[in-house]
């Protein structure tokens, strides 16, 4: 209890009470523009994603059209990266919104949980819904244009895009997700399409370029773990050799331990895991994967509107800043950073022999 104590006041010392929300967003994009994402958080950086996490926490910023505006300039950031720049010794990643990651590499675009916005339907657009905050129908078709593979955790409405989704397939583009993701849309004509791989053991099923290992698991919904939502884990391991590993809601880490203990015995590599570090429904294994394969961690499920009541500054989303504090102390191996909308961080191909990055 002490240190939980001392822990949440060294957050408000932090600057993450969220208390001023008089700056100006040209100001905090340039901020972020100087002090971009690296392995070392400098004290710049710091201040940029305190005073962008302050002006967000804003009650009801994402109905605020400069909140949306900011939003969908971090996407055309993105977008016009990835259709004027291609890094041919790096990965590239790309953080868009809340869950929603890109993966660029010499060799392919790959989308992680991408989704656009807040909106809670997954048979309805955000302006069917009524929703501010998302990306334009020409930034959903270039997003699509762009993307070669997209892998879905789950089927919850924060790591999944019915806009997003229809476009892709009807792109002829790869979409892998669960079952439950395809019934969802069984009366459309492309959902069909949606690859659901089996579950793997360090054999990886063939996609395409790509190897993925998959663990069938599921989000829990209480403590007994009698019911929950089916949660697909990858480790995606692209042509070039670098794996990314992704968990997306799995909120149990003892199965999801043991399946990458497993994995690394069988001589799996993870170099990068993205995606929310919280197991709220059992132990927390962030140390323990950092100890088994040293990943940067990128830590993501930041901001998540749903996951705020209308009115409050922050409720239960995660600000960038509070959660590059969280996994810090947890990524002594590999080391973490965390992007915020429109942000990126090239990473090499390879690392040296004793499994460290470069």
């Amino acid at each position: 209890m002490v240190c939980m104590r001392s822990f949440m006041l060294c957050l408000m010392c932090a600057g993450l009470c969220f208390a001023d929300n008089t700056a100006d967003p040209g100001a905090l994009w340039q901020a972020l523009l100087d002090a971009p994402p690296a392995r070392e958080m400098t004290a710049a950086r710091k201040d940029a994603l305190r005073a962008l996490d302050a002006w967000i926490a804003q009650p009801n910023s994402e109905e605020t059209e400069a909140c949306a505006a900011y939003y969908r300039r971090a996407v055309d950031r993105v977008l016009t990266l990835l259709e004027t720049e291609h890094p041919e010794q790096d990965v590239r990643v790309f953080q868009l919104y809340s869950s929603s990651v890109l993966v660029q590499t010499p060799s392919a675009v790959i989308g992680i949980d991408l989704d656009q916005g807040p909106n809670e339907s997954l048979h309805q657009s955000p302006a069917e819904e009524g929703v501010a905050f998302c990306m334009t129908p020409e930034q959903i078709d270039r997003l699509a244009a762009l993307v070669d593979y997209g892998f879905h955790t789950h089927e919850h409405a924060d790591h999944l895009d019915y806009q997003i989704t229809r476009a892709l397939l009807e792109k002829g583009k790869t979409v892998i997700g669960t079952e439950g993701i395809r019934a969802i849309w069984a009366d459309e004509p492309w959902a069909e399409a949606i690859v659901t791989p089996p579950q793997t053991l360090g054999r990886g099923e063939k996609i395409g370029d790509l190897e993925v290992n998959v663990l069938r698991d599921r989000q829990w919904h209480n403590e007994s773990h009698a019911s929950g939502t089916e949660n697909n884990a990858y480790l995606i391991t692209l042509p070039e050799g670098l794996s990314i590993f992704v968990k997306g809601d799995i909120n149990c880490g003892l199965r999801l331990y043991g399946w990458l203990q497993l994995l690394a015995e069988k001589g799996c590599a993870m170099d990068i895991m993205l995606g929310s570090l919280i197991y709220w429904r059992g132990p927390g294994i962030a140390a323990q994967i950092d100890a088994l394969y040293a990943p940067l961690l990128l830590p993501g499920h930041t901001w998540e509107f749903g996951h705020r009541r209308a009115g409050e500054a922050r409720g239960n989303a995660m600000g960038f800043l509070q959660s590059a504090l969280l996994v810090k102390g947890a990524a002594k191996r590999g080391g973490a950073t965390v992007l915020s909308w429109g942000e990126f961080i090239d990473l090499p191909l390879s690392r040296d022999p004793s499994g460290n990055r470069p």
